[in-house]
């Protein structure tokens, strides 16, 4: 028997990362769980192999930052599977160095409240009929740490997810009477895939190259440079957490923000930062500075 046996899930962003790590862990829980993703390749390949596995898993190509997509991907999961249960509100677009000083500012505002607010918004308008009819029903919201405490150039990025931490709570508070619960995950540094594969394929050959002989190797991870625990955190970290917001086991947790991040927001700051941390912060800081100009600007990417 499966913690969530019976249940239709959604998760969205989950082509890759922490999304693909929870719908995987509800499929492997029992829930039928809807891929939804703009990457239609990756996407497929998640769907695709947790029916291999023996899980129940459709892909929907859809772009959160359009209204109607989101609509779709509800009714779409409700017709394969007659119902729907749980909501994973995942895709975003992850920390993108913005600054009050950009001139861009504006743009790179709407976009990303767009994609980390306004949409998970929508989606829960367009899941909530099918979560009463279900009688009753979990949302989990991924928010992020940079919601309870933050950095320099992450002003943007921190309020869209803060706002996620605040709005989950009133929305438990309206949702309650319908039995549907209302959650967030603050996850901390999470390790979703390998950082130069991904640089490389986001530059020209010419500017890769540049990018090796600037930096050359860099750390996977931020393992011990910021958090209490000397570990990764990895993706099925957060899907833990989910599994049990979306179960039955979770009756009675409503409204509240689950930190799943080594200790991070804990700490009031790293006790005696080592000559290691501290170079590695610095590189950190500038490899994010030299990329920010070279990376096409998009409406929005899954976390």
């Amino acid at each position: 028997m499966g913690r969530l046996d019976q249940k239709v899930a959604i998760v969205t962003g989950a082509g890759h990362g922490i999304g693909e790590g929870i719908a995987r862990m509800f499929a492997l829980q029992g829930a039928a769980v809807l891929v939804a993703d703009k990457n239609v390749e990756t996407g497929e390949t998640v769907a695709a192999s947790i029916c291999s596995a023996g899980g129940d898993a459709r892909f929907l190509a859809a772009d959160i930052t359009r209204t109607d997509d989101l609509g779709q991907i509800v009714a779409h999961a409700v017709d394969c599977w007659g119902r729907l249960n749980i909501l994973v509100n995942n895709a975003a677009i992850p920390y993108s160095g913005a600054s009050v000083f950009d001139k861009d500012m504006e743009y790179e505002f709407d976009r990303i409240f767009l994609t980390n607010t306004k949409s998970v918004w929508m989606a829960i308008h367009f899941a909530v009929p099918h979560l009463q009819a279900a009688g009753g029903g979990s949302i989990i919201n991924v928010a992020s740490v940079h919601a309870l405490a933050s950095a320099a150039r992450c002003s943007t990025y921190s309020a869209s997810k803060g706002a996620l931490v605040s709005g989950t709570r009133s929305m438990a508070v309206e949702l309650a009477p319908h039995r549907i619960r209302v959650n967030c995950i603050s996850p901390g540094s999470i390790v979703t895939r390998d950082r130069k594969e991904w640089i490389r394929q986001k530059l020209t050959q010419a500017q890769y190259d540049e990018f090796l002989e600037r930096f050359g190797e860099f750390p996977r991870g931020k393992k011990n440079v910021f958090q209490p625990l000397p570990d990764d955190g990895l993706p099925e970290d957060i899907a833990y957490c989910a599994v049990y917001l979306a179960s039955d086991e979770a009756r009675f947790c409503t409204g509240a923000n689950f930190a799943v991040d080594g200790g991070l927001s804990a700490m009031l700051a790293p006790e005696r930062p080592t000559r290691e941390v501290a170079e590695q912060a610095l590189q950190e800081r500038e490899i994010r500075e030299w990329l920010r100009p070279l990376l096409p600007k998009r409406q929005g990417e899954s976390s």
